[in-house]
C-alpha cells in the first residue's frame, strides 16, 4: 500500500504570504498561520492512513516528517504520529 503524501508548503505571491495544505501535488487549503496548516494536514493525513506529513520551513527545507496509519514504527504518539527524530514540529 502506498503513502499519500501530504505537505505543509511557505509560497509567496503577489499579494500575500500563505502556507499551503498539498496532497500528492494538489493544493487542498492555504492559511495564514503555518499551525493551523500543519494543524489540517495532520487532520487529514490521520483520516486516510497511510500518509506521511512533510512539514517545511520557509526556504523549503524539511523541518519534521510525520508518519501515520499502518507501517509507522512503534513508538507512534497518542495522536497515531510517528516522529522522525530530530523532529521539532
Amino acid at each position: 500500500m502506498v503513502r499519500k503524501r501530504f505537505l505543509v508548503r511557505f509560497q509567496v505571491s503577489a499579494d500575500s504570504l500563505t502556507w499551503l495544505v498539498i496532497r500528492d501535488g494538489d493544493v487542498l487549503e492555504r492559511y495564514c498561520r503555518k499551525c493551523d496548516a500543519i494543524g489540517r494536514a495532520a487532520r487529514l493525513a490521520r483520516a486516510d492512513p497511510p500518509a506521511a506529513l512533510v512539514i517545511e520551513r520557509m526556504d523549503g527545507t524539511v523541518q519534521a516528517t510525520r508518519r501515520y496509519g499502518p507501517g509507522s514504527p512503534d513508538g507512534a504518539d497518542p495522536a497515531g504520529a510517528y516522529r522522525e527524530p530530530g523532529s521539532t514540529v
